[in-house]
């Protein structure tokens, strides 16, 4: 009986991808041309796990982003309260504005959550009828009234200053009410909702389902999200240079540098033998405000440097580094690397190489590596096969279909030959341009 893959991901029509089944065992290898739709499969994987893991924290934002409106009117009216001649607010509740916002985004309880937004509307409507009995200010109140309706947007009839706090109050209860029941049901809309803001509606893909053990958990025709067991934390990297990049638009690298913001605690023995064998140092993060420059590389002679003005392949091995010790990487992660061997030395991708098989045979991490570079295919074939791990190991090469410009991802199995074929184009074209 063949063996069920831990994790498949079947992808169709998918900007240059034309269809691929791909299995997660251990390491997972895809190679190809520039242009095959490997980063388009990256991202779709990590943007998948990050509204996996992080799915009431986006309901929470999305709920957030839903009451804005409602927010900037209790900012504008407790502002009028306390400004007020008249105003007997307690000191407690002159913060209402400023800690509402904060205290629903970090609440695992919003059905307290909601009970406080509507005590601040209590509050605001109360002094609004106080202004209203006492003659204050009546172009400040025609201001809130209009605030109101415009939040509100009645249909049948214009409501008065009483029944439009009473619609706020009912409004704003819908809302918490809807984020709880997208909690609790976890909708795949709101994954899709995630891909349409990173690729648009007209890019999504015709299908893509991720299965464990063989049987389904994410697909895009699906109703809801299922949580999975195999893989509970995604992590992205693309590039060194995501130590210039603080504050990018870029989601993945404000996530990882986020990331590696953690406390370092950890003993990590793979992160020793970064230091001791590989980079000859370590890497260390300050509570730095800019994170970008809080990064120190304490070389072993004793030197120290600034991590930015290292080189590039230190900064490769660096996030590694920085995310053992620190412990955000354990057998239930999936690590996906696009081109790992950027800015490293022949030597390196090597040494690179052997440090995703080690992490797979002694921690479990998963990968998912884009690459077209023949030493890293190399490395992780014969390494692996060294250390016992190449049943975990699937390769996949990228092959032109009849439709230009699009692609099938074929299974290798263990066999690299393919993809050095497809690499030997580069040789014939020395050949077809030098003398």
């Amino acid at each position: 009986m063949t063996k069920t893959p831990d994790i498949n991901i079947v992808v169709d029509k998918f900007r240059a991808v034309e269809h691929a089944d791909i299995a997660i065992n251990g390491i997972t290898v895809v190679a190809g041309e520039n242009g095959s739709g490997k980063s388009s499969i990256s991202k779709l994987l990590y943007f998948l796990y990050r509204t996996v893991a992080g799915y009431d924290n986006i309901v929470k934002s999305k709920l957030l982003y839903d009451l804005r409106d409602v927010a900037q009117l209790l900012d504008i009216m407790f502002q009028e309260y306390r400004t007020s001649e008249t105003s007997d607010i307690k000191e407690g509740n002159r913060r209402y504005s400023l800690t509402l916002r904060k205290s629903l985004l970090e609440s695992d309880h919003l059905e307290i959550e909601v009970y406080k937004w509507l005590e601040a509307i209590n509050i605001v409507e109360n002094y609004y009828k106080d202004s209203e009995n006492n003659k204050i200010n009546p172009i400040k109140q025609n201001r809130i009234y209009r605030i109101l309706l415009d939040i509100l947007k009645p249909k049948e009839h214009e409501l008065n200053m009483t029944e439009s706090f009473e619609a706020l109050r009912i409004f704003v209860q819908e809302q918490f009410s809807l984020a709880q029941t997208n909690i609790r049901n976890r909708p795949t809309s709101i994954f899709i909702e995630e891909l349409i803001e990173l690729f648009s509606k007209e890019d999504l893909p015709q299908k893509f389902e991720v299965l464990e053990y063989g049987s389904p958990i994410v697909a895009l025709d699906s109703e809801q999200l299922s949580i999975p067991y195999n893989i509970q934390n995604a992590i992205y990297i693309d590039s060194p240079i995501i130590f210039y990049g603080d504050g990018s638009n870029n989601e993945h690298w404000d996530d990882l540098l986020e990331l590696m913001q953690k406390p370092s605690n950890e003993n990590s023995n793979i992160a020793n033998l970064i230091n001791t064998e590989i980079i000859k140092g370590q890497v260390t993060a300050d509570d730095s405000i800019y994170a970008t420059e809080g990064y120190k590389f304490l070389r072993n002679d004793g030197q120290i440097f600034n991590l930015l003005d290292v080189a590039t392949g230190i900064k490769s091995f660096s996030i590694l580094q920085l995310l053992l010790k620190n412990g955000s990487i354990n057998e239930k992660t999936l690590m996906i690397i696009d081109e790992p061997e950027s800015h490293l030395h022949p030597q390196w991708i090597i040494e690179y190489a052997r440090i995703v098989v080690l992490l797979n045979k002694h921690l479990g991490v998963k990968f998912f590596l884009a690459t077209h570079n023949p030493d890293m295919v190399s490395a992780i074939r014969y390494i692996s096969e060294k250390e016992g791990t190449l049943e975990k190991v699937n390769f996949y090469l990228a092959e032109q279909s009849d439709e230009k410009f699009k692609y099938n991802y074929k299974s290798l199995n263990t066999d690299i030959e393919p993809i050095f074929a497809s690499f030997n184009i580069a040789l014939e074209r020395i050949n077809q341009y030098g003398i």
